[in-house]
């Protein structure tokens, strides 16, 4: 073999070794170089979060905004970044320790880092051990941070940090519109980073839920082992935030109507009670107003035991109205011409049917009354005695008609039905007690409306709470919806005649605005047991609308067990006439009353 040759084969054999030699040192004794560099990055499919629309209430001619989007912040940090930096994990803990809840200096395995007051030492080496893993990527160190405290971390200039945004629902009016709006439950598998928004609970944040919500979208990119960097982002699906709502809720009026229900708890010593203001062309929600109410923000401290203040007693509690139902009955009897303002009975003072007895409050005997003075006086067997000359079949139609019985199909979750399904018995002492608000149950809301079709000229409307919706900067504003014609204008115009004289010669004259005609009923119902028979509970109400010849809006104030004041002349009625005044005074509408 030649010189040559063989310093061939000598140059193949070293160059052989070196790359077996380089290929041992890369696939065993470099391992954890190849599994962070070459073999750590992977592609990944990531959510993009869409932003939830927003919900506005009219202030004037602009809106004010009452749910809005904040975001808190997750403190994201990746260990290797940590351990390969010039800082080390001691100190750079100790830097970020005033920002993680951590308070007291203390030395873990000879490095200096703080310890929060009171907490074990063995859980400080967790921290530590947690952020000095040199093949760890990932770590939640801390969740909930504000922009301000980001910022202030930021400026430190530590290695290894990021920050994963987190959608949260704020209210700026706390417990304002707390039963309009409802709230939405804590974001899902927000650690993680594929974080997408909860979900609206109650009101409109329920009802609305998937509008408000959006679609969120998705990319996908390299993700490499640090954690921290993303490469090649490819966008699969772009992110559709949610609609914006407006709302029919006029701000000043709410506050206003919110107030004084509170005041009037207090002043009459009454449980709850609930104020609900709708304009009466339109059956638009002006004001809703529940007490006790919810800070929505903080929903989550509620107690199990007390969950039942999320539900909206508006729309979810039905309840036996008492002697506000008698402008229903009038109104039935007057449309079927069985009756007018002016037709008189008899009244005995007491109504014997079907082994029952009906009587009148306080057991008074009126002797001849036209069916006026029956509203006036709140006679209940003057309220019988117009019943009866319609009929039951032609009574109960008449309440189908105005919505009694079923859904308004308003915007908002938990609406119950209501009940008046003891109009299909044949005993006479349903009808009688039914003419008067007992044995039948309706809600807040569609006892409001079904008064606010009187207003209306005998029209019914469905009630609604969305004036607006904005989509990508296009504004699509909803139009009223008529049901039907309940009754004729001219039963409207006289049955309004006959609450006006209500409210000047009757029991509503604490309902009274000066310069203004106010139309009105009182009602003071008891409150039935789940055992059957009736509680020593009262309901107090007063439902009306003002100007009565022009009517703005139609309303009702009711207070629930109040425990000072009788009836509902000396409680619900006054707190309807501050409001009356109110409102109108508001709107600026000029005097009908000379």
């Amino acid at each position: 073999m030649n010189g040559r040759l063989k310093v061939l084969i000598g140059i193949v054999f070293i160059l052989g070794f070196c790359i077996i030699g380089r290929l041992f040192e890369l696939q065993v004794l470099g391992h954890n170089f190849l599994g962070s560099t070459i073999y750590s990055k992977e592609i990944r499919e990531q959510v993009i979060p869409a932003t939830r629309g927003r919900i506005f209430i009219h202030e004037g001619k602009d809106i004010y905004p009452i749910a809005i989007n904040l975001n808190t912040y997750n403190l994201i940090v990746s260990p290797n970044a940590i351990v390969e930096s010039k800082i080390g994990p001691g100190e750079w803990l100790n830097k970020i320790a005033p920002y993680i809840d951590i308070s007291e200096l203390t030395q873990v395995h000879g490095q200096p880092i703080i310890i929060q007051e009171g907490q074990e030492t063995s859980e400080l080496k967790d921290i530590l051990i947690r952020i000095s893993q040199k093949d760890d990527f990932y770590e939640l160190l801390k969740t909930d941070l504000g922009s301000e405290e980001v910022e202030k971390i930021k400026e430190l200039g530590l290695p290894g940090i990021r920050f994963d945004a987190i959608p949260q629902r704020h209210y700026p009016e706390g417990g304002l519109f707390s039963h309009l709006l409802g709230f939405v439950s804590a974001s899902m598998d927000c650690h993680s980073g594929l974080c997408s928004g909860g979900t609206g609970q109650y009101g409109a944040e329920e009802f609305f839920n998937k509008e408000l919500a959006g679609q969120p979208g998705l990319e996908t990119g390299e993700i490499f082992s640090s954690g921290l960097t993303r490469a090649d982002d490819d966008i699969v699906k772009p992110a559709e935030d949610g609609l914006d709502l407006v709302l029919t809720i006029d701000r000043s009026i709410q506050y206003f109507a919110c107030q004084l229900l509170e005041q009037a708890l207090q002043e009459y010593q009454s449980v709850s009670g609930s104020i609900l203001v709708l304009d009466t062309k339109t059956s638009a929600v002006i004001a809703l107003c529940n007490q006790p109410n919810f800070n929505p923000n903080k929903y989550s401290e509620v107690e199990s035991k007390d969950y039942e203040v999320f539900k909206n007693p508006v729309i979810s509690s039905a309840f036996e109205p008492g002697s506000i139902f008698k402008v229903i009955t009038m109104a039935a009897a007057l449309d079927a011409m069985k009756i007018t303002p002016e037709t008189t009975y008899i009244d005995p003072g007491v109504i014997h049917l079907d082994t029952e007895t009906i009587r009148n409050v306080e057991g008074r005997t009126f002797g001849q009354q036209t069916m006026t003075q029956v509203l006036e006086k709140s006679i209940n067997t003057g309220a019988v005695f117009a019943a009866q000359e319609l009929g039951r079949a032609g009574f109960r139609n008449y309440l189908k008609k105005f919505g009694f019985g079923s859904l308004t199909r308003i915007e908002l979750t938990g609406e119950a039905v209501g009940d008046i399904s003891n109009l299909e018995r044949k005993q006479d002492i349903y009808l009688a007690t039914a003419s008067y608000g007992q044995g039948i149950s309706v809600t807040t809301i569609q006892m409001v409306n079904a008064v606010g079709a009187i207003a209306n000229k005998g029209r019914l409307m469905k009630p609604h709470v969305v004036h607006s919706t904005i989509k990508d900067g296009q504004t699509d504003v909803w139009e009223p919806e008529s049901i039907r014609q309940v009754i004729s204008p001219s039963t409207a115009a006289s049955l309004t005649a006959m609450m006006v004289s209500v409210c000047e010669n009757g029991y509503g004259r604490r309902a009274k605005v000066d310069g203004y005609y106010v139309a009105g009923k009182t009602g003071t119902a008891q409150v039935a047991k789940s055992t059957g028979g009736y509680s020593e509970e009262v309901i107090h109400s007063f439902i009306g609308f003002a100007p009565a010849t022009n009517p703005k809006f139609v309303a009702l104030v009711k207070l629930d067990n109040p425990q000072q004041g009788n009836f509902a002349d000396s409680t619900a009625v006054p707190t309807f006439g501050k409001l009356a005044e109110f409102i109108l005074d508001y709107y600026n509408v000029l005097p009908d009353k000379k």
